[in-house]
């Protein structure tokens, strides 16, 4: 029966090291089989050696079995390649429920995510509303055979995306018999606890090999209040005596301000400006959630945080149903199915809103805008909409489904395979507890003394028939598909004295779309603090690459063998964007000075053409706010909220890169090996969304004052600027969209070592180290600004690393895994003391997030009727997140750590236990 290309790469990897060389073929062995060739990620020529010019980590199903990790998307994330921001599935925002990996920092949308070597639609909504990514919390952990990460450029090979590297998630195509498994994971500190069941079969025949797979997993949520690192609130005195309330590590997390008070700000109806609830209003209206402190401006608080989930719950289902049938000893036709269907929930803290309303000072009718009557009071109200009965959360549904097919087989000694591949996306979303803005306006009265009971005053209750008027669900609908065509011609060229040239052809023709869509009332800005339009696009890709393997020179003094690696690709896009076609090689050496040794170089370009949604996004508009100090009252914070519409940029132009790598690969004895690498990797017209912060330090280019009368009629990036009531300049407007900023680098060191120890007595051990160390990580806004190090600014650890213990004795085994984060430097706000003992604020005051370092324990007995028990802890230490020093003016702000970097977990220590059955 003939065996695939995959199947040979499934039992090189299985069988041996992820870094060791080929092994040696006797001559015996030599004379019965002939060598087969095997395709590794980064490239499309056949080899018989796992290594080639780009470093590739390969991680197993047994790996991942043993590492005492969740869910691939913890598989990926814990790897020393993943740095800088990611997504980990419970982000607040566009993207609930979705979880990213992002390679050498370079960002996840620049991570190119491969399926059995396809291409993946992209995650529907995008990350922070910018960015386009491939979700990877969906992929089922019982499916998946191997992962391999190559780190570095590719797309000399795959074209777009492949900046910072390529992760290709191979999944099992056959499987003998069938398999039932169940496991069951209980976070010691409570909440969270989950559970996976899956079930495994196959189908084989002489000519044909099927799996079918199907997993659920379910998840439940892990509160603030679940944590007392991250909640704890008590009441305490402050230096003065005066009480105060407090939560968070540091216990001085202030309740939110955001509670229940009106501002009358011509004393229209009352005497003060302000009007805040007492302490049995505070109660009344707000339960044990009510923080009554009236040392402060507002008197009544509100404890925001004890609702807040740190992990969201979800159920969800896989499916793959892979098929391969053998037409001849030549050809054969393959397919496969991969769907899920995911329901997440993450729960938030209840909705609270600020609005500034006019009334009209001659009929008293109510507006959100100044500008619709010609005298008007002007009014403010904050409240939380406790009476909204039931918790506040953001339900998603994720469905996804892809299909692939092709033909693979031989015309004479070369290969073709030809192949077709769709995927789809479909995420929606349900934002409950809205605030409808026109109800609002019809029950409203600033007057604390009107008796109508169809109308109703901020600080009082809510009724029933009021609450039901005024609650809404602002839903999103999102949809994303890839199609693509794909044919591949490989096989050997010609016989040099030194060996035999290898080349790969690929063309390739691909359609993405997506679409992305808020309902009506959202749409029209009906929700308060909620608004904007979705996006709508599509566009076509048509490509054309070659590669070459050329051996120069074999079995001389001091070269057992020299190969250059080649490669070239041409894509060109066809929409409506500035990028057209983009042209990338790709060149590399490897030489053998023996056989155990392995040096390596390679050099290339790579592009990204711009995200979909960064393209063709429409115009959302909402409410942005922004705090500095007041410039007019001492010591006091002015709040500056202002009207946000951001949109996406048609022109823009491709980003482009270039990369290298230099490395060492080496069979130290049989039972060990090791790799270095040193890689860098550049880019040019790296597209961001710019921030608020950003544009108000960069008032000499975005400050339009006085060139526009509205952010409606600005085409560029940039704010306009008002005078308040009291004279006061502050944001009138912000027009925020992506723009091509001018560089961003990533340079760091790779290494591994693998030690098998000869076998003893008391059983197998097997020790895996794997490090890397960032060097550099820059960033600059724009040619004219200044490289930022963002190893010292924005909290990237510079070293990363893992390691693990694996013992095997007959039936039993044991593995101790270790993942390593370092120290983390950036820069924040601080509040220090003088040399009179007095407090002062500096800008940009470098903190120090400490190293985070988790271990996990996995333990497993193989039972003689085909059944195996799993058991183990993960965090044995109960390991949380390194906080912000207690100065820095984040450190009372929730989550209370870092939460951009993935490898960050408030779940803390957890037990599991698991259980599997063959038949």
């Amino acid at each position: 029966m003939k065996r695939t290309i995959l199947s040979m790469a499934i039992a090189l990897a299985t069988v041996a090291p992820t870094t060791a060389l080929a092994a040696d073929i006797t001559p015996e062995q030599n004379a019965k089989q002939p060598i087969e060739k095997i395709q590794v990620t980064g490239s499309r020529i056949k080899r018989t050696d796992f290594e080639g010019v780009a470093p590739v980590t390969v991680i197993t199903a047994e790996e991942i079995a043993n590492s005492g990790l969740s869910s691939i998307a913890e598989v990926l994330q814990s790897s020393i390649a993943s740095s800088g921001g990611s997504l980990n599935g419970e982000s607040d925002g566009f993207t609930d429920s979705a979880s990213s990996v992002n390679l050498r920092g370079m960002g996840a949308n620049r991570t190119l995510v491969l399926i059995n070597g396809r291409r993946q639609a992209s995650f529907p909504s995008a990350a922070g509303g910018t960015s386009n990514f491939v979700d990877v919390s969906d992929i089922p952990t019982a499916a998946v055979e191997r992962i391999e990460i190559l780190t570095g450029g590719a797309s000399a090979i795959y074209g777009s995306d492949a900046v910072g590297g390529v992760v290709n998630i191979i999944l099992k195509t056959e499987y003998e018999g069938s398999k039932i498994a169940v496991k069951y994971n209980d976070p010691t500190q409570g909440g969270g606890e989950q559970l996976d069941l899956s079930y495994l079969q196959g189908f084989n025949t002489e000519k044909s090999q099927t799996l079918l797979m199907i997993e659920y997993k379910n998840v439940q949520q892990i509160q603030t209040d679940q944590r007392d690192l991250f909640y704890s609130p008590a009441y305490y005195e402050d230096e003065d005596g005066d009480k105060r309330w407090g939560a968070g590590p540091y216990g001085d997390a202030s309740a939110s301000s955001w509670a229940s008070w009106v501002r009358d700000y011509d004393s229209v109806y009352t005497d003060d400006k302000y009007s805040p609830v007492d302490e049995a209003q505070c109660e009344n209206l707000f339960g044990d959630k009510g923080v009554y402190t009236p040392v402060g401006k507002y008197d009544c608080y509100y404890d925001k945080y004890a609702d807040r989930g740190l992990q969201s719950a979800y159920d969800r289902i896989n499916l793959v149903l892979s098929s391969t049938y053998d037409l001849n000893d030549d050809w054969q036709i393959y397919g496969m199915v991969n769907a899920s269907y995911k329901e997440s929930t993450k729960y938030k803290d209840e909705k609270g809103f600020g609005a500034y309303i006019y009334e009209d000072d001659a009929t008293g009718a109510l507006s959100y805008e100044k500008t619709d009557f010609d005298d008007y009071n002007k009014f403010q109200m904050r409240r939380r909409m406790e009476e909204f009965s039931g918790p506040r959360t953001y339900d998603t549904q994720n469905t996804k489904a892809a299909l692939s097919f092709g033909v693979d087989g031989n015309i004479g000694e070369y290969e073709l395979d030809v192949s077709w591949s769709s995927s789809y996306n479909k995420y929606e979303k349900q934002n409950h507890h809205m605030v409808k803005a026109d109800a609002l306006l019809d029950m409203l009265t600033f007057d604390p003394n009107d008796t109508d009971a169809a109308k109703w005053y901020p600080n009082n209750k809510l009724s029933t028939e009021q609450v039901n008027a005024l609650i809404g669900d602002s839903t999103k609908e999102s949809d994303s598909s890839m199609h693509q065509f794909q044919a591949v011609f490989t096989g050997d060229l010609m016989e040099l004295s030194a060996g035999t040239v290898g080349f790969a052809t690929t063309a390739e023709w691909a359609r993405e779309s997506y679409e992305d869509t808020l309902d009506a009332v959202t749409t029209s800005g009906g929700y308060i603090g909620m608004g904007g339009t979705g996006g709508k696009g599509d566009r076509d890709r048509v490509a054309v690459a070659g590669e070459l393997q050329i051996p120069l020179l074999s079995n001389i003094t001091a070269v057992k063998s020299l190969e250059l690696s080649a490669a070239l690709r041409y894509d060109q896009y066809l929409d409506d964007s500035d990028v057209g076609g983009a042209t990338t090689p790709q060149i590399g050496l490897m030489y053998r000075p023996i056989d155990e040794v392995l040096v390596r170089a390679n050099w290339g370009k790579s592009f990204r053409a711009p995200d979909m949604h960064r393209l063709y996004a429409g115009i959302t508009r909402s409410f942005g706010s922004t705090e500095y100090p007041h410039p007019t009252i001492p010591d006091e914070v002015y709040d500056d909220q202002y009207n946000s519409i951001s949109s996406g940029n048609i022109n823009l132009t491709e980003e482009k890169g270039d990369f290298w790598n230099l490395g060492l690969v080496a069979n130290i004895t049989d039972n060990a090996d090791l790799t270095l690498d040193w890689w860098n990797i550049k880019l040019e017209g790296a597209v961001k969304t710019i921030s608020t912060d950003e544009m108000l330090d960069d008032a000499a280019q975005y400050d339009q004052t006085g060139n526009y009368t509205s952010c409606d009629q600005m085409n560029v990036v940039g704010y306009l600027n008002e005078l308040d009531d009291d004279g006061i300049e502050n944001l009138d407007c912000m027009r925020k969209g992506p723009i091509n900023s001018a560089y961003e680098a990533s340079e760091g060191i790779d290494a591994s070592f693998n030690y098998q120890f000869p076998e003893t007595a008391a059983g197998e051990f097997k020790l895996k180290l794997a490090a890397s160390y960032l060097i550099k990580k820059e960033y600059q806004e724009t040619v004219e600004s200044e490289i930022e190090e963002q190893t010292e600014t924005d909290y990237f650890p510079k070293w990363k690393g893992q390691a693990s213990v694996n013992w095997k004795m007959e039936d039993f085994s044991a593995t101790l895994a270790y993942y390593y984060t370092g120290e983390a430097k950036g820069q924040d706000t601080f509040t220090l003391i003088d040399a009179d003992g007095d407090e002062y604020e500096e800008e940009d005051y470098t903190d120090v997030l400490g190293a985070y370092q988790t271990l996990n324990l996995t333990l497993s007995y193989s039972a003689p009727w085909d059944g195996k028990f799993t058991a183990g802890v993960k965090n044995l230490t109960d390991e949380m997140p390194p906080l912000y020093d207690e100065r820095n003016d984040e450190h009372d702000s929730w989550p209370f750590y870092e939460e951009d970097n993935s490898s960050y977990s408030a779940v803390g220590r957890s037990v599991f236990f698991g259980y599997s059955q063959k038949f």
